[in-house]
């Protein structure tokens, strides 16, 4: 009992130092590629769970043979494609977005996965193993035991905590992207009618100009509506998709350009009618 509570306090330590780990990774990574900071992980925390599955995966189930390093570099990249494969296709179930994509990049899969990176991470998982984890190993045994659980402890409270919190937000935007949808088309069908009036009316504007007014108020009333919606809904993006959408610039959980652009094709539509 004893032997299995320190096996799970060990795995959840090195679950911990290696999310943490990637997490630095990806951030030098991103402060390489567009040169500033850019909070990476899917999570608030400064860590990236991905990484932490993925070292402990690699370890426990490679440590047989570890000593053979080809066979220990193909099983790498064999079992850390596999993994950023699944995750990457959950990901895209459970949210309806792809986090990232490697369309871009030769021999790739469905954007999930390609070659460059599967390899990278081969070579990754061959110096954690063989350099970084008998240090890891270490300095979690050093660490007294009490001491350990405590923090780890807090960590891992600290993490599904966030967890719950991210992804409920990126759920409450959906439910809000749905409404924003109605919206949209609600003011689709207003743009046609005025586009319609617009086509219609121009032979008899003289005698129906009272009548074109009084629509073309109710156009303005109803466009002030919409416009009041947009500001609610822009106002009440929360930090967390904020970051969302700076570390993930291709996902659209906070685009609202399109229901922008409806609003100015709206308004250019009244305006066109009013001339």
């Amino acid at each position: 009992m004893i032997d299995t509570a320190l096996a799970v306090y060990h795995t959840a330590s090195y679950f911990v130092i290696y999310a943490f780990l990637g997490w630095c990774l990806e951030v030098v990574y991103q402060a390489v590629e567009h040169g500033k900071f850019i909070n990476r992980g899917f999570l608030n925390g400064p860590y990236c769970p991905i990484y932490g599955f993925g070292v402990i995966l690699v370890c426990f189930a490679l440590d047989p043979i570890k000593e053979n390093i080809v066979i220990l570099y193909i099983g790498s990249v064999l079992l850390t494609t596999f993994l950023e494969l699944i995750t990457g296709f959950l990901l895209e179930k459970i949210f309806a977005q792809k986090w990232w994509d490697y369309s871009e990049e030769r021999f790739n899969l469905k954007g999930y996965i390609c070659l460059k990176f599967s390899l990278l991470w081969g070579v990754a998982c061959l110096v954690t193993v063989r350099l970084i984890h008998p240090l890891t190993e270490k300095i979690v045994s050093d660490i007294p035991h009490t001491l350990g659980i405590i923090m780890v402890s807090a960590i891992l409270i600290g993490f599904i905590s966030d967890t719950i919190i991210t992804v409920a937000a990126i759920i409450h935007i959906k439910q809000r992207l749905v409404l924003l949808e109605g919206i949209s088309a609600e003011m689709r069908k207003i743009s046609d009618k005025t586009g319609e009036k617009l086509f219609t009316g121009v032979e008899h504007v003289m005698d129906k100009k009272t009548q074109l007014d009084e629509r073309n108020a109710e156009y303005k009333e109803k466009l002030a509506e919409l416009k009041d919606k947009y500001a609610a809904l822009r106002e009440r993006r929360s930090m967390t998709l904020r970051r969302i959408s700076k570390a993930f610039p291709q996902l659209n959980f906070s685009d609202l350009k399109g229901f922008k652009q409806q609003l100015e094709e709206l308004q250019r539509n009244i305006n066109n009618k009013n001339n």
